[in-house]
């Protein structure tokens, strides 16, 4: 089985059935980031595209603000700042209020598509929605709560930490290192250094065509199956019968 985040099309986002997203506002910055070190995004709830462009000399941010009534619209804020070296692009959303019964379906949302310098490290810290992360010439850090992770064409090694949701990871100049991933499938491939699995809960895995080695320290359930991989191959016994495809 595969996963099909190929169609995952983050500029236009289609709001799940059963919340309630009647009103919406932009929320846009730009950032300047010569000298700067590091790109850190606190996403929260909604969609996330970060791009690498190799003739951006700063961060671009277009968000989207989704929300089930006009005051509560009006709080959701977006944040791009520059503090020292680093540039910071955080979403600020209304914590729940005390609502009687009929008000359970609030929702607030900031969709932010975001493009940077390719050059430009990025660490990610997602609470809910999808995300894609391509053409960074760079680190990529991701921190996510809930929602598929898309990563494409990374130039350099890619940590991620998930709690639910699935992992699809395609052409990265460097190593791969999930650290932690309770459910959901796993995909990487074309990967020139290692691929590394710490502990996987729930869901298959499938590596293909890592020029390093392939280790899972701990899998919970779910198939683990490799092809290509140059280096050596170290997986739990109980997964030792799945072999290459």
């Amino acid at each position: 089985m595969r996963l099909q985040l190929a169609a995952l099309a983050l500029a236009v986002v289609v709001p799940s059935a059963g919340m309630a997203q009647n009103y919406d506002e932009p929320r846009n910055a730009t950032v300047p980031a010569s000298g700067a070190t590091v790109l850190k995004v606190d996403a929260r709830a909604g969609q996330l595209r970060v791009t690498g462009r190799t003739d951006l000399k700063e961060v671009r941010v277009r968000g989207t603000a989704r929300a089930s009534s006009r005051s509560v619209l009006a709080d959701i804020k977006l944040e791009a700042v520059r503090e020292g070296n680093e540039i910071h692009v955080r979403a600020i959303l209304p914590e729940h209020r005390d609502r009687d019964c009929c008000d359970w379906n609030d929702e607030a949302l900031l969709d932010l598509v975001i493009e940077t310098p390719a050059a430009l490290p990025v660490d990610v810290d997602d609470t809910s929605g999808d995300m894609t992360v391509e053409n960074v010439a760079a680190k990529v850090r991701i921190d996510d709560s809930s929602g598929n992770i898309r990563v494409r064409d990374a130039g350099g090694d890619v940590w991620i930490r998930d709690t639910s949701g699935g992992i699809d990871i395609r052409g990265v100049k460097g190593s791969v290192d999930i650290d932690e991933d309770s459910s959901g499938e796993i995909e990487v491939y074309d990967v020139t250094g290692s691929v590394h699995v710490g502990r996987d809960s729930s869901g298959s895995i499938y590596v293909s065509r890592a020029g390093g080695d392939f280790v899972v320290e701990h899998d919970g359930s779910g198939s683990i199956d490799y092809d290509g991989v140059k280096g050596k191959v170290d997986i739990p016994r109980k997964d030792r019968y799945h072999r290459h495809r």
